[in-house]
Order: C-alpha cells, then structure tokens, then sequence
C-alpha cells in the first residue's frame, strides 16, 4: 500500500523540524522505508510574511535534490 503524508515539518531549518539537511533526509529515509510514497512539506505559513514561500521554495528544490542524488523513494510536495 502506498501512504501519503499531507501534513509534515520536513524542510531543514524551518518550524520544529529538522535542523539541517542530515536530519530531513534522515526523516524520508525512515518516511519511505514506511511505505511513505509522497510527503507534503507543510512550514507553517499565515500569509503575513511574503519571504516564507520564497525560503521554503529554495530548501524544497534542496530536499527534491538531495532525494534525488541519495535515490530515495518518495515524492516531496510543498503545501505553501
């Protein structure tokens, strides 16, 4: 069965997620190795500051990379 989170503090540095690069992709290792096919990368976001959907856009393409070049099996969404 493949599952989907739609709701997960996955972008490094961003919320209460993880601090860095290490502990995100640490985090969709264990996602994926749950049967976790695609995430939702949601940062906490109440419209007033026009900065956060540019930052977040910056690390998500970070994370796809990263996901990418480690050849990790799920698909990392923004839900910004």
């Amino acid at each position: 069965t493949k599952m989907s989170d739609i709701h997960a503090h996955i972008l490094p540095g961003s919320d209460n997620g993880p601090r860095n690069l290490d502990e995100t992709m640490a985090m969709l290792r264990i996602a994926a190795a749950d049967g976790i096919r695609t995430i939702v990368a949601t940062p906490h976001y109440d419209g007033r500051d026009p900065g956060v959907p540019v930052v977040a856009a910056s690390s998500l393409r970070v994370v796809r990379r990263a996901v990418a070049e480690q050849g990790i099996d799920i698909q990392v969404l923004g839900g910004f």
